[in-house]
């Protein structure tokens, strides 16, 4: 940039050549030649145009009349491009963006107002904005309706009808700011195919079963997590890690009896060979088609069946010996559970 006093120098320079040329002519002409100072060369400015000096200061021919306005030095970017420098007049940065021959689009933004007057040595950064309109076709996720059937037991379930997706055309448009992908929104679904509904068949019927005498014993148990699962009698699915199947015998004791762990004897205490089922283990023992239910019970006590090769799993405990004379030698499933 050159100085204060330069500048002055130029402007004397220039109004004197615009006063020699309309001097030398009377009326206007198309064009005039104008000395620049500061690069020693002429510069033709045409009828009604502006001209940017070396030094920032603008020519304006006018009717012939030429006049200086104050210029300004702006570095603009435009979209992905290096700022650039230009000398343009003091104006409007839609003005200069116009000088500048920059055109904006209708989605472009600028980072200064439009109406704003630009400075020296401002930066302008004009940013090239786009959308873009992508379509794609997705499946549709089906629903799983459970019905309640008098027809299944407890713990039974039927899929009466297959889920089937549908098909949906979902439109994105993306936001594309300088050549890069800035934002990207749902514009419109439209479902082409409905999904058909899973429906599942749940059973309510409850099974006759036996249960010689009530056992009250009950505790927490898992729905999952072993390598399957049972319906109680109450129609609760439990989880087992490890199921025994095999013959079971009853016994009995005298009230304020002992089991081989210290607790006292009660319905839902049995004894088990505790190589093969741990004391404390949580069981639930049933025969195989659900017919008979010990139910819910705790390996707390042990017999002389596990040395005297009878093959008998395990021991239930009833209160009353003619309980124990009806069970007699029945096969069961023992669920060691989760």
């Amino acid at each position: 940039m050159v100085s204060e006093n330069q500048r002055s120098v130029i402007r004397i320079v220039s109004v004197l050549s615009a006063a020699a040329i309309l001097w030398t002519s009377a009326f206007s002409v198309s064009a005039k030649t104008i000395p620049d100072v500061k690069s020693k060369t002429e510069t033709q400015v045409s009828k009604e145009s502006d001209l940017v000096l070396p030094n920032g200061d603008t020519l304006t021919s006018n009717d012939g009349e030429i006049k200086i306005t104050e210029g300004v030095t702006v570095d603009i970017k435009v979209g992905q491009k290096d700022y650039k420098e230009y000398d343009v007049p003091k104006t409007t940065v839609k003005n200069v963006l116009k000088h500048a021959k920059i055109t904006l689009g209708k989605d472009d933004t600028v980072n200064k107002k439009l109406t704003s007057t630009v400075k020296d040595n401002q930066k302008i950064k004009v940013n090239r904005v786009s959308f873009k309109k992508t379509v794609k076709t997705q499946k549709l996720k089906f629903k799983v309706v459970k019905k309640k059937t008098s027809k299944l037991y407890v713990g039974q379930k039927k899929v009466n009808t297959k889920g089937k997706y549908g098909k949906k055309k979902v439109t994105y448009i993306t936001k594309v700011v300088n050549g890069k992908a800035a934002k990207k929104f749902i514009s419109n679904t439209k479902v082409t195919k409905k999904a058909k509904n899973k429906v599942v068949l749940v059973g309510t019927k409850r099974k006759n079963y036996e249960m010689l005498q009530d056992n009250p014993t009950s505790f927490k148990t898992k729905s999952k997590g072993g390598i399957g699962t049972i319906v109680d009698h109450k129609g609760k699915t439990v989880a087992y890690k490890k199921v025994f199947s095999g013959m079971a015998t009853a016994y009995s004791a005298e009230v304020g009896g002992y089991t081989a762990t210290g607790d006292a004897v009660h319905v839902g205490g049995v004894a088990v060979n505790p190589s093969m089922i741990p004391y404390g283990s949580k069981l639930y023992i049933q025969n195989s088609d659900g017919s008979f239910v010990y139910g819910y019970a705790v390996a707390n006590d042990t017999g002389g069946f596990c040395y005297n090769g009878s093959g008998t799993l395990c021991d239930l405990f009833y209160t009353a010996e003619s309980t124990c004379e009806m069970f007699g030698r029945r096969s069961v499933n023992i669920y060691v559970l989760a």
